[in-house]
């Protein structure tokens, strides 16, 4: 059979093969076993001992570099389901059950499947992990926790509380813009450092093991300048945009 081009239009997101292809990794047991594994790491990483306090009210997970390696060995359909066992057992092992709300399901499902979209045999470079990670940020972080927020406030709190929370939360914008560009780095020195030995053990096709990059020297600087990009916005918010930003922020409804 003769092998698929996975970047043609015969294997783009939107064609029936990409979609039957994902769809046969659940039967796939090797698949099943590293969903299991990076679900395992997953739930590890939600452990309070893994957040990373940058400042008061701005922190980072490593969730997101697990999540982004596992979605490129398994694909989209794998993802959801990684997502939605992770976030419910994660929950249970930090004994947050109590406040579990089913629709963040939904955002943990949500990332999981953008990054496969983004990544799933396809040839990845820094660009695409921006706009991967970019994505997430604005979809998950922003979109759907926003809106999930809301409708949690109205079901449990009453109309009071949730007329007082701003569905357009200037706070969460600003932090999830801030960080995205450090985190985006991150992710592919991750996936530099990952696929490699992804393609060693066999658990993936070694054609979208490797992250594309220019010359060595230019990679470099580009996770150079998005760092330090990114800790300039992280100062600016943490000692002027913060409260600036909490006092005139937006109420919607």
């Amino acid at each position: 059979m003769q092998e698929l081009s996975l970047e043609s239009n015969s294997f783009s997101i939107f064609s029936k093969n990409y979609w039957v292809e994902a769809a046969k990794q659940r039967k796939n047991t090797k698949m099943l076993v590293i969903a299991a594994l990076i679900t395992a790491l997953r739930v590890i990483v939600k452990l309070p001992i893994f957040r990373i306090q940058i400042a008061e009210g701005l922190s980072v997970t490593l969730d997101a570099y697990v999540n982004s390696l596992g979605s490129v060995i398994y694909g989209p359909v794998i993802a959801l389901m990684v997502g939605a066992v992770s976030d419910i057992l994660g929950l249970l092992v930090t004994g947050q059950m109590g406040q579990y709300f089913p629709p963040f399901t939904l955002v943990e499902m949500s990332s999981s499947f953008i990054f496969a979209l983004f990544f799933w045999r396809k040839r990845i470079n820094f660009k695409k992990i921006l706009a991967a990670k970019f994505t997430v940020n604005f979809v998950c972080n922003i979109i759907l926790t926003s809106l999930f927020n809301k409708w949690m406030y109205f079901l449990y709190y009453g109309v009071e509380r949730a007329e007082a929370y701003n569905l357009i939360n200037g706070v969460r914008i600003a932090k999830n813009l801030v960080l995205f560009p450090i985190e985006a780095s991150l992710i592919a020195i991750v996936l530099t450092a990952a696929l490699p030995v992804v393609a060693r053990l066999g658990i993936a096709d070694k054609k979208y093991c490797t992250v594309e990059r220019p010359a060595r020297a230019n990679f470099v600087l580009q996770i150079a300048i998005f760092t330090a990009l990114s800790i300039g916005l992280v100062l600016l918010y943490v000692f002027f945009l913060k409260d600036i930003i909490a006092e005139l922020n937006i109420k919607l409804w």
